[in-house]
């Protein structure tokens, strides 16, 4: 449930930053700070795009499932970070950084609110097979 509310949040935030931006777009045009939001938001899209390619090709070991992602993505970010200027050539390994920045909190978040999940729908269980037994 907190996975779902959080998410939820995340995804009205984005479409009323976009809304802002976007209109600002119209009424003052393209400024470097309305540039960054929508080089973010089109970075976000296909992080996710990679993230759920990545996902599609499924690997025994979790930890090397999450390592070719986290590269994948790693990588990704550098490019277009090289592209859009937002890296100089001297500091190239700050993309592998800020994508680190990113990901370990948001792995730890994740695997706790999965663990609550898991906990919850396990307790679901036990109560149906104990409603059960006293039939």
């Amino acid at each position: 449930m907190l996975k779902e509310i959080l998410k939820k949040t995340l995804i009205f935030a984005a479409i009323i930053i976009l809304v802002v931006f976007f209109f600002s777009f119209l009424l003052i045009g393209m400024t470097p700070e309305i540039m960054l939001v929508f080089e973010i938001f089109i970075l976000s899209f296909f992080v996710n795009v990679i993230q759920h390619l990545v996902k599609q090709v499924i690997c025994t070991h979790f930890l090397i499932n999450i390592m070719i992602e986290y590269f994948s993505v790693s990588i990704f970010v550098f490019l277009y970070g090289y592209f859009v200027e937002w890296f100089f050539k001297s500091n190239w390994w700050m993309a592998f950084v800020y994508v680190a920045i990113v990901y370990v909190p948001a792995y730890f978040l994740d695997m706790a609110v999965v663990k609550k999940d898991i906990h919850y729908i396990n307790a679901q269980l036990e109560r149906r097979r104990k409603n059960n037994e006293k039939i």
